[in-house]
Parts: structure tokens; C-alpha cells; sequence
């Protein structure tokens, strides 16, 4: 008589909940890198020289933005890997958009900075 069959076999579902909820973190860091943008448009048109404001603006969107494809492309990335009952692969991506993040403060701080000076 043939043994019964195991349990199929499939990934648990707590891990694919899991990076799916780290995605979503990832989305509303690029959602809130978006809005500090949109806000500096708004408030904050000239910063230290003309059109500093906007400068800023647009790097927190393209930052907001390249936030939420890292994130997606990681998502996708280790789904694949779970799938397969793989390791995860490593990602530079936090360490991308931590830097970039970084020279964006830096770049408020000094046009601040002016702003105070010269104000």
C-alpha cells in the first residue's frame, strides 16, 4: 500500500506576509519622500538662492520615487527566493536611498544655512 502523500509543500505564508509588509514600509517612505517634495514646492520656492527650493524638491521626488522601485524590485526579488525555499538574495537598495536621502539633507542644511545668513 503506498504511503499517503505529505502536506504540500509551499511556502509559509507568514514570510510572502512578511515581505509584503516590508514593500509596504518601502512605499510609504517613497510616498513621504514625495510629499516633503510637493511641500517644498508649495512653502519653500527659494531656499539660499533662486529656485533652491525647487532644486530640493525635485531630488525628494526622483528620491521618493527611486524609494518605491527599490522597493518593488526587493519585493519581487524575495518572493522569488521564498518561492523556491531559497536564501534571500542581499540589496544594496537601503544602503542607495539612505545615501541619497544623506546628500539631500545636506543639501537643505547648506541652503538653509544660506537662507539664515543672508536673511
Amino acid at each position: 500500500m503506498p504511503s499517503p502523500a505529505g502536506p504540500p509543500t509551499h511556502p509559509d505564508y507568514r514570510f510572502s506576509l512578511a515581505n509584503e509588509r516590508t514593500l509596504l514600509a518601502w512605499l510609504r517612505t517613497g510616498l513621504a519622500l514625495v510629499a516633503g517634495g510637493v511641500a517644498m514646492t508649495q512653502f519653500v520656492p527659494e531656499l539660499g538662492f533662486p529656485a533652491g527650493g525647487s532644486v530640493v524638491s525635485v531630488g525628494l521626488l526622483l528620491a521618493g520615487l527611486g524609494t518605491a522601485l527599490a522597493g518593488y524590485r526587493r519585493y519581487v526579488r524575495n518572493e522569488r527566493a521564498i518561492a523556491a525555499d531559497q536564501p534571500l538574495p542581499p540589496s544594496v537598495a537601503a544602503r542607495w536611498v539612505t545615501g541619497l536621502v544623506a546628500v539631500l539633507v545636506v543639501a537643505l542644511l547648506v541652503l538653509v544655512v544660506a537662507e539664515v545668513v543672508r536673511g
